[in-house]
Order: C-alpha cells, then sequence, then structure tokens
C-alpha cells in the first residue's frame, strides 16, 4: 500500500464528488483572482497560478475522479475572465489530463506526499518542471495561439460569443509565443510546488509534527511579517532577499516541520511578488511579466530548496529514531531487549529504594523450545516467540516493561507492584500463554514457566534478578507451567 489514509479517500467515491466539487469553486475563485492580478498588456503573465497546485493536491489525494472538477472549474473561468468558452473548454481538458498525469506519477514512482525523504523532493520538482508543466504550457499557448489566429470573419455567428472576451486575451503574434510558454510554465510550477505540499501536508495524517511552543511560534510569525513588510517597503536586491528569505526557512524548517515550511513559504511568496512586481531595485528595467518570471523564480528556488532541506532533516530524524529504536528494542519480536529492560530497571530498582516504594520482577521461558524448533523447524520457533511477546503485550499494564532476554527467556518489570500482586500477574500471563494457541491454528500449544520476586531493601539488581531466576528454576523443577515466587 502506498499511503493508508490516501489509499481510503481514494476508494471512496462520495468524498471523491466532493472533493470534486470543492476543487471547480476553489479553481474558478483563485483563477479569477490570479487572472485579476496577474494579466498585463493583454498577455499572460507569471503570477502564481494557485489553482494548479490545489488541483494536484486533490488528484494525489482523492485520483483521477476529481479531474472533472479541473475541466469545470477552468471552463467557468474561462466564461468568467477569457479568452473564450471554447478555448477554457479546451485548456480544461489539458489541464485535466495534466491532474490526472500527476497522480498517476504520484503512486507510480511511490513519490510520498510527507516529503521525508531528498528523492520524494526531487522527483515531486521533477514531475512539475520537466513533465506536468511542459504539458501544460504547451497545451495552454497552443490554445492562446490558435484562438487569436483564427480569421474572426470564418467564425461562425453561432461560435461568435463564445470564441474571444474576457480580461485574459488569445495571442495573435507567433512571436509571442516563447515569452508566453515561458511564464505559463513558471507560473504554474511555482503554483504547484508552493500550494501542493502546504494541501497535503495539513490533509494528511501521520506527517511528523514537531513539538510546538508559544515563544517558537512568536518569533515564527513576527519574523514572516517583518519579512513581509521589508519585502513590499525596502528595494528589492537578490542578495538580500536570499540573505534573509533563506536563514528564515532554515530556521523554520528546523523548529516547525513540513507544516511550517510549506505555510511559511506561502505566506512569503505574496510579499515577495509584490516586491518584484512594483519595479523596485534591479527589476525596474524589467516589464511587468518579466518581473514576475524573476520573482517566480527565486519563490521556486527557495520554496524547492526548503521542501530539500526539510526532507533531508526529516531523514535524518528518521535514522536516529531508528538507530535508538535498536539500541532498545529486540530485533525479532515486539519487546524491549535486553539492554534496555536493565537500564530501566536500575531506574526503577533506584526509585523504589529512593521512595520506598514496591518493586517486583516477573521472568518466565517457553517451555522445551528447543523441542519446537526441532519439530518444527526455526521459522515457526521464531513465529512462537513472537506470539509470545505479543501476548505478554496484551497482559502487562501501562508502564510496565517487558523484554527478550534472550533465546526463549522473557522479563517483566511491574513498578509499584508488592509480592502477591506479581504473582497474579505471573499465572495471568502463564494462563493467557497457554491459551494462545486455541486461537492460532498456525502454533503449536506453548505453555511457559514463570518465576516471581520482589525488590527488598538494598537489593541490588543482580541480586534481585537472581532471586526471580531461581524463582523460575524452581517452577521447571515443579513441572513446568507453574508460577513460582520467591520468598513465599
Amino acid at each position: 500500500m502506498w499511503i493508508e489514509p490516501i489509499e481510503r479517500a481514494r476508494s471512496n467515491s462520495r468524498r471523491g464528488a466532493v472533493a470534486a466539487l470543492v476543487l471547480t469553486l476553489l479553481y474558478l475563485m483563485l483563477g479569477r483572482l490570479t487572472f485579476t492580478v496577474s494579466v498585463e498588456h493583454s498577455n499572460v503573465t507569471s503570477v502564481v497560478f494557485a489553482p494548479e497546485g490545489i488541483a494536484l493536491a486533490f488528484a494525489v489525494m482523492f485520483g483521477p475522479r476529481v479531474a472533472w472538477g479541473v475541466l469545470f472549474g477552468q471552463t467557468l473561468l474561462s466564461i468568467w475572465s477569457g479568452p473564450s468558452v471554447i478555448g477554457g473548454l479546451a485548456i480544461g481538458v489539458v489541464n485535466s489530463l495534466e491532474c490526472v498525469l500527476g497522480a498517476f506519477l504520484f503512486a507510480r514512482w511511490r513519490i510520498s506526499p510527507t516529503f521525508g525523504h531528498p528523492r520524494d523532493v526531487l522527483l515531486f520538482v521533477a514531475v512539475v518542471f520537466l513533465v506536468l508543466q511542459p504539458i501544460s504550457a504547451t497545451g495552454g499557448v497552443s490554445v492562446l495561439w490558435a484562438v487569436g489566429a483564427a480569421p474572426l470573419d470564418r467564425i461562425p455567428d453561432l461560435l461568435e460569443p463564445f470564441w474571444i472576451h474576457g480580461i485574459q486575451q488569445p495571442l495573435t503574434d507567433a512571436g509571442e509565443i516563447p515569452s508566453a510558454w515561458l511564464h505559463w510554465w513558471i507560473g504554474n510550477a511555482v503554483g504547484q510546488v508552493l500550494i501542493a505540499p502546504l494541501i497535503l501536508a495539513w490533509a494528511i495524517r501521520g506527517i511528523p509534527r514537531r513539538r510546538t511552543t508559544s515563544p517558537d511560534l512568536i518569533v515564527s510569525a513576527v519574523a514572516i511579517t517583518l519579512l513581509g513588510i521589508a519585502a513590499t517597503v525596502l528595494p528589492v536586491y537578490p542578495l538580500l532577499m536570499l540573505g534573509v528569505t533563506y536563514p528564515l526557512l532554515v530556521w523554520i524548517g528546523l523548529r516547525r516541520g513540513l507544516r511550517g515550511v510549506t505555510t511559511a513559504n506561502v505566506l512569503i511568496a505574496p510579499a515577495i511578488t509584490w516586491a518584484g512586481a512594483s519595479g523596485a531595485g534591479f527589476l525596474a528595467h524589467l516589464s511587468v511579466p518579466d518581473r514576475l518570471a524573476h520573482v517566480s523564480f527565486f519563490i521556486a528556488t527557495a520554496t524547492v530548496f526548503s521542501l530539500m532541506l526539510y526532507a533531508m532533516f526529516e531523514e535524518r530524524r528518521q535514522l536516529v529514531e531508528r538507530l535508538d529504536s535498536l539500541t532498545r528494542v529486540d530485533t525479532l519480536v515486539p519487546l524491549a531487549n535486553r539492554r534496555h529492560f536493565v537500564e530501566h530497571l536500575q531506574a526503577e530498582l533506584d526509585t523504589a529504594t529512593r521512595l520506598d516504594s514496591q518493586l517486583a520482577v516477573v521472568v518466565f521461558d517457553i517451555d522445551h523450545f528447543k523441542r519446537i524448533n526441532d519439530d518444527h523447524g526455526h521459522a515457526l520457533g521464531d513465529q512462537t516467540l513472537t506470539a509470545v511477546a505479543e501476548t505478554c503485550n496484551s497482559v502487562i499494564r501501562r508502564g510496565d516493561i517487558a523484554a527478550r532476554m534472550g533465546g526463549e527467556e522473557f522479563a517483566v518489570v511491574l513498578p509499584g507492584c508488592g509480592l502477591d500482586d506479581a504473582g497474579d500477574f505471573g499465572d495471568r500471563l502463564r494462563a493467557a500463554i497457554s491459551e494462545q494457541h486455541r486461537t492460532r491454528d498456525d502454533l503449536p500449544a506453548v505453555t511457559v514457566s514463570v518465576g516471581v520476586a520482589a525488590a527488598r531493601p538494598h537489593d541490588s539488581l543482580d541480586v534481585l534478578l537472581n532471586r526471580a531466576d531461581q524463582a523460575l528454576y524452581a517452577a521447571k523443577r515443579a513441572g513446568r507451567n507453574a508460577v513460582e515466587v520467591a520468598g513465599s
């Protein structure tokens, strides 16, 4: 399975229909807003086209069935904004197919929407910049040119109301195509790398969350606000923008995780776009479309940089967690290993001595385990060990620690538990394990012998464990499948 929450969402047809309807409305409203802001000199410009990012995120989460939301949204957008109803329908078909292809490539190439590894970010960027947006830009600009190049006197009267209208005009000169293609490509690409990760980060469960503190949130909010004000007030210089934006994104990536990084990117982008459109500083000699193209490249670079940085930190965090798990968890069964058990027992013993509280230890091993290996093979022996460990986990209390000490021997620390209660626990554990084969046809009948010991004043760890071991040996001498309590 790829990502479990996404698989469930894709299999839910009702959710898909609702998502497509929501996508239609968002595509229409945000597309209209973008056209209102971006259109200059009756040509296409490269302001961030947010609907493309929303469409990709929805397609990844809900599957191809939301493509009709893109088609309807783009068509309605063209009725409202231009270039024409027919042109909008054609662009909608192109963008719908591009959206479906994006969702397919996410699943086919196993790109994780959690962006937890640099590989995920690299493939995501490649899909957007090298596959999806070349398709969208080529199809979209071709439609604009076809609509603009068609002789108006040859358009049937019935189609004329649907041909050219709105604030976004078609292309009439073939010389405009390269510039229009570049602006379309970068505007849509930035919309996808900026918006899609934001939606995925907040919509998908299971994304690692960093611990949130009020000072961190306040500092992040103040820093983003100051950067926005500075970008709209101060002259735009590349080194100044780099020197302020990138360190802030690094800090947010370290402190806030994927949700913090994607949110910061979306909050910072409008201020930088406004600064670029104003023409202050090094962009003053450029036209508005070219200024926006330059700024879009900067936003794309900063966004990809922050996502890659987050992925590197997240991969390192996962590696540290895995290494930490190897020092604490047994390699075969879902219990602590001997090292972690001994460290934990020593800490609990120190606490019990200091607070004069109760503490007990239960040790047990599987009776005639060698016979199971010899008669059924080591694979079934490993399954038996795992089943015993799972049964033990189902019996212990919250706060107890169970471990595999080696081979077929296990142990449990029972903080706050006296000798009598520990003996009762040992008997419940023995009974549960002896019954597990009744619900598991693939396992042989298994019994365990159990030894119980309670901590005494001035006990050392070795003395306590040795007393529990002696009780275990007594249980075996008594015929196995028994519980013996030390000192009883």
